[in-house]
């Protein structure tokens, strides 16, 4: 189940406000929203092993983070590596707590960057893995899980195990097991980032399809600025760590939408230039 990883450890005098779907929707507030946030780690200090003695320093990830989703909207967020993405998903998520500041999102599952299919189990009954957790006996959740996989280009490969399923097979029953756990709120991590350009571009195309039809919040972390262009609503480009919102690029087109469309071109260039990467583009 998504939302059963371990989380790196929590400050034990770290503030987390998080309120429920109800709370949300009396307020009118958006599906998630943070306001001042930080978020620090302890790192070794530099030198390893043979300067342990001088203890550890702090590594902030976040700094300041505060960013507003609406419901319904898809948003994505890119930033150069180690800025607190992964971070900043997690908290949303209720895996970690900030230092500071307050977090409200609607019931979030995250979907990791890894598939993390067991390897026992069949790719229906990884599908299913959340529903079971949830309480639902072996055939409900079979039953939930299997009105998914035509729809999500699985059919006939029920029984198949993760070392018998593609790259992008694998990444679709990871996200219906996303999508089972029928949370409003999706959280998803670099959910292509392992696979190859071809099924990366196919993979793309379909979730953009599938997201057409769901009505959830999306939050998407991604490395890939024409991906973000292409699937989002809103395009969020953090700073360098500790991260903080630089720039917020709507892409004012409806989705879903060809990868040449202007308003895709247009965010992907204004997103290079605020990464500084516009005279290279």
């Amino acid at each position: 189940m998504p939302t059963e990883l371990q989380s790196r450890p929590q400050p034990r005098d770290g503030r987390l406000a998080r309120s429920g779907a109800g709370e949300l929707a009396q307020a009118g507030a958006s599906a998630a929203a943070l306001e001042g946030v930080s978020r620090s780690y302890r790192a070794p200090a530099r030198g390893g092993l043979r300067r342990r003695s001088r203890g550890e320093r702090a590594v902030q990830a976040l700094g300041g983070m505060s960013l507003a989703v609406a419901p319904g909207e898809l948003v994505a967020v890119v930033g150069p590596s180690g800025c607190g993405k992964s971070t900043l998903l997690e908290l949303m998520c209720g895996l970690q707590r900030p230092d500071a500041g307050t977090v409200a999102c609607l019931p979030a599952v995250l979907m990791p960057q890894r598939d993390l299919l067991l390897g026992w189990l069949g790719a229906l009954d990884n599908a299913a893995l959340g529903v079971r957790i949830a309480g639902a006996s072996r055939a409900q959740a079979r039953e939930r899980a299997g009105a998914l996989f035509a729809e999500l280009g699985l059919d006939g490969f029920q029984r198949a195990r993760p070392h018998e399923l593609s790259g992008g097979m694998r990444q679709r029953v990871a996200f219906a097991r996303t999508l089972l756990s029928g949370k409003p709120l999706l959280c998803l991590d670099e959910p292509f980032g392992a696979l190859d350009a071809i099924t990366r571009a196919q993979m793309q195309d379909w979730l953009a399809a599938v997201l057409a039809r769901e009505r959830r919040t999306v939050v998407l972390v991604t490395h890939d600025v024409e991906e973000a262009a292409l699937l989002a609503d809103r395009v969020l480009v953090l700073s360098p760590r500790p991260g903080r919102v630089l720039a917020e690029i709507p892409v004012q087109t409806p989705r879903p939408r060809a990868r040449t469309a202007p308003a895709v071109l247009e965010a992907r260039r204004r997103a290079l230039a605020e990464l500084g990467m516009g005279a290279t583009a």
